[in-house]
């Protein structure tokens, strides 16, 4: 199983910078930390968006959890990438709107 530091070390390689959206929206990954792997996958990310600053929880359970508890391939790291930058878009575009994508993340400025 993979351990905290190797998840975040993977992630952080793979998420750092700008991260662009068909739409015009950009999202820069500042910050990925991972305080848990097992059962569940905890990522707190820092982005930075629009002049703004915000840490952002996401927590995987189950199938996605699962993802780390093996060895860190290529294809699972680029699979995980593409679920946590589909969430942190659909974070910042629903986190004014829904109460669950508010409580997601916190304004750092």
């Amino acid at each position: 199983m993979a351990t905290p530091e190797q998840v975040r070390e993977a992630l952080t390689q793979k998420l750092s910078g700008l991260q662009s959206e068909g739409g015009g929206t950009s999202l820069e990954v500042l910050e990925v930390k991972v305080p848990s792997v097992f059962p569940e996958l905890l990522l707190k990310i820092q982005i930075s968006s629009s002049g703004q600053l915000w840490e952002v929880s996401l927590d995987y359970q189950g199938h996605e959890a699962s993802l780390v508890s093996g060895d860190l391939s290529e294809e699972t790291l680029n699979y995980l990438a593409f679920l946590v930058r589909t969430h942190l878009f659909e974070w910042w575009h629903t986190k004014d709107t829904e109460k669950f994508s508010a409580r997601m993340g916190k304004r750092l400025d």
